[in-house]
């Protein structure tokens, strides 16, 4: 009996007759037929990543999917990113996402940002997962510079950056060491003293810049990135099987998704119910927390785009 053939077998349950689809890792998957009379065929896909595309990259030791890694998943899994209309903001429902700019430079300060993710589980139940950041810029301005002083040099205890910043009060300006000096404010009357020439605080000013400039779209990028990797569908954040040369290197990831026949109507009706939080859908909610190097990266991803993005302006307008 050839795959084919064996693909095609039926089960015999409750006196109804299934065809199995896919031999998955956790069993058997046989197409679905849901109360409203869809059929959910089920689709199992190993797909290829790539690193030279910026799938994905190499942190603490394994190769984390990057943003672009789980775009590229999602074409399997087919997982539905919906943004309510409103996200509410200490009680008061603003526009989502909801962007606060400082009023003199205009810059973003703050964004609150809330994605729906709706997809099949690898069982064809369907799947929300509702997540929302409050993303401050300043908050990861201070924690990028927390990170640079407790860096440590590798196979070592000593810090790389010893003298880069110190923790003090505003009055506790360190004369007595070279270097020319900032304070920045944590919880008064405590907060950095940072050296603004040194190489490691001029890394985080960069960083704080790009997120002056693209906190909207690192935001959404976070939140989407982390609706996926959390969505049974996908549900992975390593990459399996990864070979070949440095910059060049090749792995995989596994994918279940389903080919249905569910409409704009239908995925907009199952999001409005839990966004209003109905009880009739099960919806996995969560309030991000950032990781640092997960942000890192991210912020390039942003600025790499907008890059990309004036390159190809500029050579539309030579050509015109």
């Amino acid at each position: 009996m050839n795959q084919n053939e064996k693909n095609k077998l039926t089960q015999s349950g409750n006196g109804e007759t299934q065809e199995l689809v896919v031999r998955a890792d956790f069993g058997e998957v046989f197409v679905k037929q849901t109360e409203e009379g869809h059929f959910l065929r089920p689709v199992k896909a190993k797909l290829p990543l790539l690193e030279s595309a910026g799938h994905f990259y190499w942190i603490s030791g394994n190769y984390a999917i990057s943003a672009a890694g789980y775009v590229h998943l999602n074409k399997v899994a087919s997982i539905n990113l919906v943004t309510p209309k409103t996200i509410s903001v200490d009680g008061v429902e603003q526009p989502n996402p909801y962007v606060e700019r400082n009023r003199k430079t205009k810059v973003i300060e703050t964004v609150n940002v809330r994605k729906i993710g709706i997809g099949f589980s690898p069982m064809g139940n369907i799947t929300v997962v509702d997540k929302s950041l409050f993303y401050n810029c300043y908050t990861y301005f201070i924690e990028s510079i927390r990170a640079k002083m407790k860096k440590k040099k590798q196979g070592s205890e000593d810090l790389l950056y010893p003298d880069c910043a110190f923790i003090g009060t505003k009055f506790d300006k360190p004369g007595n060491k070279s270097g020319k000096w900032a304070f920045y404010e944590i919880a008064s009357p405590l907060g950095i003293w940072v050296d603004y020439t040194h190489e490691a605080i001029i890394s985080c000013i960069d960083d704080h810049t790009q997120r002056q400039r693209f906190g909207d779209r690192i935001a959404q990028k976070i939140v989407e990135r982390n609706i996926l990797k959390d969505h049974p569908a996908i549900g992975v954040s390593q990459v399996e099987d990864v070979s070949g040369e440095q910059k060049k290197r090749k792995g995989y990831a596994t994918v279940y998704g389903y080919r249905h026949e569910f409409g704009p109507r239908e995925i907009n009706d199952i999001a409005d119910q839990a966004e209003r939080g109905s009880q009739e859908i099960e919806v996995k909610a969560e309030v991000l927390k950032v990781d640092p190097e997960e942000e890192n990266k991210i912020i390039k991803e942003a600025a790499d785009e907008e890059e990309f993005s004036l390159r190809r302006q500029g050579a539309e307008n030579g050509s015109s």
